[in-house]
């Protein structure tokens, strides 16, 4: 972030974006590093900003920790929801200080932050802050599914994070990834979230894998990360437009 000189600087120039990353630490499997996360959501929110500077996106620094407790143990750090809650809206809190109209962005990578949503929501409503969680899962699994990256059912430190791994930071993975370590889960009727909620990764998979890390392809992870940041920053722009209008509709 740049000094309070050239950000008071802004308070003429309309709408201010605040990009904020959220991450995880936790489990990956052998292969991947416990903040695969952080760094996933720190690249996408570094790439948005970066779309966006001609409107002085402001990239705030991240949030390690977040709601991760169907990984608990070794590798992993997790805040309870109440905790992220009030960091959250402390952050909300303290943009509004800044008395500049501003719009909050949420960049979270981890899957078990379902929680970020409704936060969102609720920023919006008691801190007066336009509030939004970019990409949403659904964002994530449409990209992944249309560069087809793999026809395993991907849950956790699979080909796709493999693959983003291996296209960015390939001195990360120190062993040759075997099909063996290719693991889902037999827990058909129950989805994915409900099985993750009541029993936890750890007694599903011995090893932290969901997924098949051996299918990841860089190029592909690499054209995933590409396609995600250009649909964030479309979604922005198109929420500047809708904010915009909603608050002169109220007017």
């Amino acid at each position: 972030m740049n000094t309070r000189f050239p950000i008071s600087e802004l308070l003429s120039e309309g709408r201010k974006i605040f990009v904020l990353p959220i991450g995880s630490v936790e489990q990956h499997g052998p292969y991947l590093p416990i903040d695969t996360d952080l760094r996933i959501a720190q690249m996408l929110a570094e790439n948005l900003a970066a779309s966006l500077s001609d409107k002085r996106a402001l990239l705030l620094p991240a949030i390690p920790f977040s709601s991760s407790w169907e990984h608990k143990g070794l590798g992993t750090i997790a805040l309870n929801i109440s905790t992220l809650a009030a960091v959250l809206h402390d952050i909300a809190y303290s943009i509004q200080t800044w008395g500049i109209h501003s719009f909050l962005i949420l960049v979270n990578w981890h899957g078990g932050n379902s929680i970020l949503g409704s936060l969102a929501t609720e920023i919006t409503a008691r801190e007066n802050l336009p509030t939004a969680v970019i990409p949403s899962a659904s964002d994530i699994g449409k990209a992944w599914r249309t560069i087809d990256i793999t026809k395993a059912h991907e849950v956790h430190a699979g080909a796709v994070e493999t693959s983003i791994i291996q296209a960015y930071w390939p001195d990360l993975i120190h062993q040759q990834i075997q099909d063996k370590d290719n693991f889902e889960p037999a827990i058909q009727p129950v989805n994915t979230q409900a099985a993750l909620q009541a029993i936890g990764i750890h007694h599903l998979s011995s090893t932290g894998i969901w997924g098949a890390p051996a299918e990841a392809d860089a190029n592909k992870g690499k054209e995933l990360i590409e396609q995600l940041s250009t649909n964030m920053s479309t979604q922005v722009k198109k929420l500047l437009q809708l904010i915009s209008q909603d608050e002169g509709e109220r007017q």
